[in-house]
């Protein structure tokens, strides 16, 4: 099977219905404004005043917003956002990759964050420029880039004590799982997002990230595209000692996709019963809680430590 650069479907998510699809299209996506952040990753378009009314278009921008105790300001997020529990009485103003305009201009944000790289929609993005709601667009593929973002908008937003408080405890955990793994050998590992088609995580993915820190070696990290399709003989050639379950479905899935892999007893991770679930939240996230995955997958892949 050739590999692919994008999920099947996802595109179709991304459309806006009705008279708003229209109004979008007749209106040219214009660049930014603006200035770059830490390493080209972030772009901006908002005033440099504080902003007061935030409102998030994802999981991972609600969580490091929470992080660096802006939780009061935080007026909306999207329906998948569940983290911290206090989130949940916040209005909703659809998902990551479609949002729903009428309820984020009820709102009347200072500003919009948007996560990039985690399904998000150009064209809803395109309706949220053409309403002239100010947006901040960040990027974390990695987590020092992570950090960087977390400094960044605690600068925007007034929070450095916050941030000059949490993140080097952070740092801190990241640093220790390093030294604990760097003479450790390194495991093969294959990360199964779906199962059909068989979707795994690449290069640019922060789970090739994790798993890397974390001493593994991802048997699809030297693919471009953030979650490329993987064929089942791809898997057999590169004989995985790991082979982890994570993806919007949830543990519920474990025990199919482990029966899955145990028709093929000639792989080294079937073998060794070396099939773990990795909780979504803690390695799909670009957010402060991917310490916690990246310690999580430390212990899955030595578990001697």
């Amino acid at each position: 099977m050739s590999k692919k650069s994008i999920i099947p479907g996802l595109r179709a998510l991304l459309l806006i219905p009705g008279a708003l699809a229209a109004l979008v299209l007749l209106c040219p996506l214009s660049p930014l404004a603006g200035e770059t952040g830490p390493a080209g990753q972030v772009r901006r378009d908002f005033s440099a005043a504080p902003p007061q009314r935030l409102i998030s278009l994802a999981p991972s921008i609600t969580e490091i917003l929470y992080f660096l105790e802006l939780g009061p300001r935080v007026v909306g997020v999207t329906s998948y956002c569940n983290y911290p529990p206090e989130v949940k009485i916040k209005p909703r103003v659809g998902t990551y990759w479609e949002y729903n305009l009428e309820a984020i201009l009820a709102l009347k944000p200072d500003l919009a964050l948007v996560m990039l790289g985690q399904g998000e929609g150009e064209t809803s993005l395109a309706a949220l420029r053409h309403w002239k709601i100010p947006l901040y667009l960040a990027k974390a593929d990695t987590l020092p880039e992570l950090f960087g973002l977390i400094e960044e908008l605690a600068r925007l937003t007034g929070q450095e004590e916050a941030a000059r408080r949490k993140l080097p405890l952070l740092r801190e955990r990241v640093q220790k799982v390093e030294a604990l793994v760097r003479d450790r050998p390194h495991p093969r590992v294959f990360l199964q997002i779906d199962e059909e088609p068989l979707i795994t995580v690449g290069r640019p993915a922060i789970q090739n990230d994790l798993i890397t820190r974390a001493g593994g070696v991802n048997i699809a990290g030297n693919l471009e595209p953030r979650y490329p399709i993987f064929s089942l003989e791809e898997v057999l050639r590169a004989q995985p000692e790991v082979i982890l379950f994570t993806g919007m479905v949830g543990a519920k899935m474990v025990p199919a996709r482990t029966r899955f892999w145990r028709q093929w007893p000639m792989l080294l991770a079937v073998a060794a019963n070396r099939l773990h679930f990795v909780e979504p939240d803690f390695i799909d996230r670009p957010g402060p809680r991917a310490v916690d995955g990246l310690e999580s997958l430390t212990r899955l892949l030595h578990p001697e430590l």
